[in-house]
């Protein structure tokens, strides 16, 4: 693992072993035995939480819990939806309700209004994060009494920088041209424009009779 176990365990050997092919072969597999024994300690540790757990122990608590995984559910989302049920706690409240959704989006990534009178709940989600929606309903489902009406969607704005580049080359002896640029969007944008001409002729003007 983090270290050479074969090496260490060569050292504590008795110099007069150490050239023995045999004591050097055994001390490998002891030190091959021994990573692997330090490789399931550690897999064993990480899933005592569900921040860290593997695909396997995310599927036991998911069945658990009832929860149907599909197939292109990423392991961090499993893991956050799990987190999520495991933190539902009754009765419900506001305060509790927000501090959930801190814990899934962080404090920017939402905007909550709750009517106490009217009885309504809206929450419009603003981060772009996978699943964002499905952890939404996972949790509203679980801890919002069924009498308070709750209006929920997701909004998110992606900023895409672009640049235009126009070239033009005029290869006659005329050109005539006019180009317009004017554009409204909602995406900074650059424009480049560039010409070049070959091959044009100085020719008579006639201005009132006059050469």
């Amino acid at each position: 693992m983090g270290y050479d176990v074969a090496g260490t365990l060569m050292g504590q050997l008795p110099g007069y072993f150490r050239p023995v092919i045999e004591f050097q072969e055994i001390l490998k597999a002891h030190g091959h035995a021994v990573n692997a024994l330090e490789g399931m300690a550690a897999r064993v540790r990480d899933n005592l939480y569900v921040t860290t757990c593997d695909g396997d122990t995310a599927s036991y608590y998911e069945g658990l819990f009832g929860i149907t995984c599909r197939p292109g559910d990423a392991l961090e989302f499993r893991r956050m939806r799990l987190l999520s049920k495991f933190n539902t706690i009754v009765p419900f409240s506001v305060g509790f309700l927000r501090d959930r959704l801190d814990e899934l989006y962080g404090k920017g990534g939402y905007a909550m209004e709750a009517d106490a009178v009217a009885l309504t709940l809206k929450i419009k989600v603003t981060s772009d994060r996978y699943g964002a929606v499905d952890l939404l309903y996972d949790l509203l489902w679980d801890i919002v009494p069924a009498h308070i009406q709750v209006i929920a969607n997701q909004e998110a704005s992606n900023r895409v920088y672009g640049k235009l580049h126009v070239g033009g080359q005029v290869t006659g002896s005329t050109l005539i041209q006019t180009v317009y640029f004017q554009t409204e969007a909602l995406v900074p944008s650059e424009a480049n424009i560039s010409g070049a001409v070959s091959g044009a002729a100085v020719r008579t003007i006639k201005i009132g009779g006059e050469t």
